[in-house]
């Protein structure tokens, strides 16, 4: 019996060490910035299409971020403070769109302004101006006055999100495929806003090596995905990971997503 209580002594000692040192480690050097992925606001493919919020759902979740004092930076600002080793308070966003839909424009960017929130869209440069088929049906994605009128309105960024949404990885043993995907298209989006275009988005969350090295020389400042991949750097520039937002995240989950230590958590899971 008395050797039984020892085990158990010795088998929670090491729980509970373990358990300080995991909390010890998720903690040191504070919360990250979030940096949210949201795509079409509305119903641009379908009430299901885990691409679309409604409008009323980001609404809301604007409305949870103001209430609750959160700092919302432009992605250029964070990228800079990452450059320079700052640290980002507790409840700090950063808020991206991905592709460029019109609703970006008709829908969002109203929500964004009420609040005065910055935010950065990127977009597929083939597409502007375009209603190609997707999901079935066409979809309309932003044109040239829209996004000029959301630049002058200074809360908006545009950056890249490729020419034709290819996804990356398979070209990088082409040059000029990644030219055409990388290069051209910020070359076209600065000429079309005169600003210039300084961060990039993976088509698809996807990148190589190869991939981030064309995005760095192309002049890009920082890039984005989405995807997790263990034992990432989290303040690669050229790999900055988001947390893609949904419609149906109640306020504990929005607040534990944007707590600046999901993706620590998520990585430590792995």
């Amino acid at each position: 019996m008395r050797y039984a209580r020892k085990v158990l002594f010795y088998a929670a000692v090491f729980i509970v060490t373990g358990f300080l040192m995991w909390v010890a480690y998720l903690w040191r050097g504070g919360p990250d910035a979030t940096i949210l992925a949201y795509h079409s606001v509305g119903e641009a493919f379908s009430e299901r299409s885990s691409l679309s919020i409604s409008t009323e759902e980001f609404a809301r979740q604007m409305a949870f971020f103001k209430r609750h004092g959160y700092r919302v930076l432009r992605l250029t600002e964070l990228v800079e403070k990452l450059k320079k080793g700052e640290r980002v308070g507790p409840k700090t966003i950063v808020i991206t769109f991905d592709d460029g839909y019109e609703d970006n424009y008709t829908l969002a960017f109203p929500i964004l302004k009420e609040y005065g929130f910055p935010a950065t869209v990127f977009v597929i440069t083939d597409f502007i101006g375009r209603q190609p088929q997707m999901g079935g049906r066409p979809v309309q994605f932003l044109s040239v006055a829209m996004m000029r009128e959301m630049v002058d309105s200074g809360l908006i960024d545009f950056g890249v999100h490729s020419a034709t949404h290819a996804y990356l990885p398979d070209l990088d043993r082409d040059p000029q495929a990644l030219y055409r995907e990388v290069d051209a298209p910020r070359r076209f989006l600065e000429g079309l806003l005169k600003r210039p275009g300084r961060v990039f988005c993976y088509p698809l969350g996807g990148y190589s090596r190869a991939v981030q090295k064309r995005v760095r020389d192309a002049g890009f400042s920082a890039a984005v995905t989405i995807y997790l991949k263990k034992g990432y750097i989290h303040d690669d520039l050229f790999a900055l990971k988001r947390v893609k937002i949904k419609g149906e995240e109640n306020d504990l989950q929005l607040f534990f997503k944007t707590s600046g230590y999901y993706l620590k958590m998520k990585e430590m899971s792995k």
